[in-house]
């Protein structure tokens, strides 16, 4: 079903007059740099072609000729490493150990003969071809592969493929500003190629297209996955005897055409660049997602994921955020809703990728669920806070660096956000934890707790403070946050209050410091003048009347009921009071 699904994403792009895609044969590649050569076949230079627009050169994104290419030496038409089109052995290996006695020289040999086989396959490949045209700029290229010798490269050679050696090149002949990869004729060569090698495949039934075709030996990588390997990794892949099933081997094990294996990875890769707008990282889950048709939804369910997307037009992002304002507020009016939406979350695993989740519904019923989440974290705040809070911000409370958050909480909270199911258990622990190291409780976690609260232990949580309240664990908060406030009015210019010595015990085992906190706050009160000291005292008896005692220990989710209680009435202090709510105190 993802497969099939993905195929038909690319179709879908395909069709579209207004976007541009990769055809069969051919995949997009990141490029740092381009050989460029003279009409005799002579290196004229190598030029850096990354983009320097931004804070730091980054390849430019081009579509060239494709095979996959596993661990083995295997050359590419008209474009590679440095390794391979030139010969160029990178200064860790060509300054490696001299001494014979010396284990890492044995490595170094191998990794030098290495870069001369990859060399070597590469002539081998495009000298092959050249029987093929009489194109006279791939003779040109031909005739540079016969002459090259890797020790003509400069110093400033050196340099420049030291710099970018991650990177891949392409070919370019001087004085033309088309790349040989981009010639149609040398296309027309390549498609030759990739047929002479699919009919050396084996012909079977496809599991996505359903059609009798071409089996893929091997799948393109996909690449964009977060902490995977950045030459790309497989979704579906199998390399030990274990997996062999009636003798069948690799990916022939679940049948794929060659056609439906190019069409999911070139869709799925294209859905994973940073620029598609269809790409979440949350945790160490990166999530992807797209409509079965063009609509404005696609849009929609991005910001309501991530709330700090941008837009190129201004226009569409106030239209997007509007639309979701109302559906939020239970008035959703958006077009196509009714259209199917994929989601797919994705997390790295060695050299192949996990499939975390995958979730595929309607766009509306998406939509009402990232609303209703939406509406529980929505709680009383500053002027300066989010009215929308995304999902990895919700994610960062839980953690000092984002490093250091759970690993697969960030998938887990995204799943139940569009299943509309309970959030992870481990998330109210982990805010509550860094309220506690924090010695503070601010408008995120206070949101964060209050949408699990909601929606996992069912209580019925105000968006602004609520007296009324019947949970003790709530109005202790309130009566914190009051204690806290006599001592600020009484003792101004500190450093520290209550809040930074007691919280953590008054929200977890209240009856051990509550005593001495209310023997402590006669003190503040006393100082207190006017109607200060009133308000402060009405406001602690009126709390006090509400409960029965100070509990021994508190459960996880009364913690929780504290923290709101506290933030709630702490907010409250600083709400400006209509007149009837001045007249009333």
């Amino acid at each position: 079903m993802i497969l099939q699904k993905l195929c038909e994403y690319y179709d879908r792009i395909d069709a579209d007059p207004n976007q541009t895609i990769a055809q069969e044969g051919f995949a997009p590649q990141k490029i740092s740099f381009a050989v460029v050569i003279n009409e005799n076949g002579s290196l004229h230079q190598i030029q850096d072609v990354r983009d320097t627009s931004g804070k730091k050169p980054v390849p430019r994104l081009m579509t060239l000729p494709f095979q996959a290419r596993t661990s083995g030496v295997k050359a590419m038409f008209l474009w590679d490493k440095a390794e391979y089109l030139l010969g160029y052995t990178p200064p860790e290996i060509a300054n490696g150990p001299e001494d014979e006695t010396d284990p890492a020289r044995k490595k170094r040999e191998k990794k030098i003969q290495r870069v001369k086989t990859s060399h070597e396959a590469t002539k081998e490949l495009h000298q092959d071809l050249k029987s093929e045209t009489d194109q006279s700029d791939y003779q040109i290229l031909c005739d540079f592969f016969q002459n090259w010798q890797a020790t003509d490269l400069t110093d400033e050679h050196q340099t420049l493929l030291s710099e970018v050696s991650t990177g891949f090149g392409v070919f370019r002949i001087r004085g033309k500003q088309q790349y040989l990869h981009d010639n149609p004729e040398l296309k027309k060569i390549w498609a030759k190629l990739n047929r002479r090698t699919a009919s050396q495949s084996i012909n079977g039934f496809c599991l996505v297209s359903g059609e009798d075709e071409t089996l893929a030996r091997l799948h393109p990588a996909v690449k964009g996955v977060r902490d995977a390997q950045t030459s790309g990794a497989s979704i579906v892949s199998f390399n030990d005897d274990a997996f062999t099933s009636y003798g069948k081997k690799q990916s022939f094990n679940a049948p794929v055409s060659e056609n439906s294996a190019f069409k999911y990875a070139t869709a799925l890769n294209r859905l994973l660049q940073k620029e598609s707008g269809r790409k979440l990282q949350i945790g160490d889950t990166t999530c992807v997602f797209w409509a079965d048709k063009p609509a404005v939804v696609e849009d929609l369910i991005a910001f309501g994921l991530d709330s700090e997307m941008q837009f190129e037009d201004e226009g569409r992002a106030k239209e997007i955020k509007n639309m979701l304002k109302r559906a939020k507020d239970g008035k959703p009016d958006y077009p196509d809703s009714g259209v199917g939406f994929q989601v797919l979350g994705l997390s790295p695993n060695a050299s192949r990728i996990s499939i975390r989740f995958w979730i595929s519904d309607q766009a509306s019923v998406l939509v009402d669920r990232i609303a209703q989440h939406q509406q529980r974290l929505e709680i009383v705040k500053g002027s300066k806070d989010r009215d929308m809070i995304p999902l990895w911000l919700t994610l960062a409370q839980t953690a000092r660096e984002s490093k250091e958050i759970q690993p697969l909480l960030g998938g887990a909270l995204l799943r139940s956000v569009l299943t509309n199911g309970r959030y992870p258990e481990s998330l109210l622990a982990a805010v509550i934890r860094r309220i506690r190291a924090e010695r503070d409780i601010r408008h995120l976690k206070a949101a964060a707790i209050k949408a699990i609260l909601i929606r996992n232990y069912h209580k019925e949580i105000s968006v602004m403070l609520d007296p009324q309240r019947s949970e003790g664990s709530y109005q202790l908060g309130r009566l914190f946050a009051c204690l806290e406030r006599a001592q600020e009015d009484a003792l101004t210019g500190l450093n520290a209050t209550i809040k930074d010595r007691y919280f953590g015990a008054a929200s977890s085992t209240p009856s051990t410091v509550f005593p001495r906190l209310i023997r402590l706050s006669q003190h503040h009160i006393r100082k207190l003048e006017g109607g200060k000291k009133v308000v402060a005292e009405k406001r602690i008896q009126e709390i006090m009347g509400r409960l029965s005692g100070f509990p021994s220990h508190l459960k996880l989710e009364d913690q929780g009921l504290f923290a709101i209680g506290y933030y709630h009435q702490r907010q409250d202090f600083f709400t400006k009071k209509t007149d009837d709510e001045n007249q009333d105190k």
